[in-house]
């Protein structure tokens, strides 16, 4: 079946929901996906909610070229919070993208995501909420 995805505008960022099975032939073209509605919205702040996608176990080597593809994409330009409630290495993803100087971070909680988009102050510590 693959994935489908949608968007909604918020008042500072965007909100990115992306439903179905989970295929790394999908997920590696959200990048570029993410990248040019960021940039017509002129939105640089995005939420992406993968909450509702069907997981299987995903191998570490996907998750490693996901995160380096991101980090391709969207360095530099775009504030990226993954809503994932994933694998026991969830932040697997965001430590490959983040040494790239990528901006993203995965959290278990849409409240939380909001918060720290929100946050413009990426060098002071971020506390999440526990909800």
């Amino acid at each position: 079946m693959g994935s489908l995805y949608s968007f909604e505008i918020e008042k500072n960022y965007l909100v990115m929901t992306i439903t179905g099975d989970y295929s790394y032939e999908d997920f590696i073209k959200y990048p570029k996906i993410i990248r040019n509605e960021c940039l017509k919205e002129k939105k640089y702040k995005i939420l992406v909610n993968v909450i509702d996608v069907v997981k299987t176990k995903i191998p570490l080597v996907e998750l490693f070229f996901l995160g380096e593809h991101i980090a391709n994409v969207l360095r530099g330009h775009i504030k990226l919070a993954l809503v994932w409630d994933g694998e026991t290495h969830n932040r697997f993803l965001d430590k490959v993208a983040n040494n790239r100087r990528a901006l993203i971070r995965t959290f278990l909680s849409e409240v939380n995501a909001k918060i720290w988009l929100k946050h413009d102050h990426e060098d002071e510590p971020f506390l999440e909420i526990n909800s």
